[in-house]
């Protein structure tokens, strides 16, 4: 939510290095992706990522692509977005990277959709002042982290999405991830450090993984920007066996 393709600026080119070509989706109403009013749905989302695929590997309407990804990878709400299209899409992906997916029960939408209001208007009003902040509450962060950040809110529809969140997003997601067709590692944060897949969630969501395997690495809700070494080697290793 609010994020962007600038969030994996590192996992891209480390993926290059592995032979992997890669592809970063902006969500509708994130980054350069259109601006809207309507149709942020996960199932619309889950929709337009297909779509921006198979648009990029030459197979637009087909049920799955020509070529299926290789690995299909989504944080936090992307993650609920990835989840989505594979299990209406089998055959879509061979392998899922699961990052620190929301609980049902462990958010407060309306609260969330408060903050994307406030700090996207930040964004635009105070920059300076919103990244000082984020770079004093996550320590964690590279250097150049909170300038992406600040980019991130300023060019999301932060109205729109706050609306679509406001009335809560609804989702099962211990069903989404048994019902996925595919091996699944899911990637969680520590839950003192900031995770937002928390206590029975939490429980239930590790409990639904069929074919799934679960790592919980020693960062906050961004896991890739917090401790991008231990995420790469966790995924290295998944993938190796």
């Amino acid at each position: 939510m609010t994020s962007s393709s600038r969030t994996w600026w590192r996992v891209g080119p480390a993926l290059v290095e592995r032979g992997y070509r890669v592809l970063a989706v902006d969500l509708r109403g994130h980054g350069s992706s259109p601006r809207t009013e309507a149709g942020l749905s996960v199932a619309d989302l889950a929709t337009d990522v297909a779509e921006t695929v198979e648009a990029a590997i030459g197979s637009p309407g087909a049920a799955v692509p020509a070529a299926p990804v290789d690995l299909l990878i989504g944080h936090s709400l992307g993650a609920v977005v990835a989840l989505e299209l594979v299990g209406r899409r089998p055959g879509f992906a061979r392998r899922l990277v699961v990052e620190d997916p929301p609980g049902p029960g462990s958010i407060d939408w309306a609260v969330v959709a408060a903050g994307i209001e406030a700090d996207t208007r930040r964004a635009v009003t105070a920059p300076d002042a919103l990244r000082r902040e984020l770079e004093a509450t996550n320590p964690a962060w590279p250097p150049g982290e909170a300038e992406r950040r600040v980019a991130d809110l300023t060019d999301c529809d932060g109205r729109a999405i706050a609306a679509a969140l406001r009335p809560g997003v609804p989702f099962d997601l211990p069903a989404l991830l048994a019902a996925a067709p595919l091996p699944i590692l899911l990637l969680l944060a520590e839950e003192p450090l900031g995770s937002i897949l928390l206590g029975p969630d939490r429980k239930a969501a590790v409990e639904a993984l069929p074919n799934g395997t679960t790592r919980v690495l020693p960062a906050g809700h961004s896991v890739h920007r917090e401790a991008l070494d231990a995420w790469l080697a966790a995924v290295d290793a998944w993938l190796a066996a």
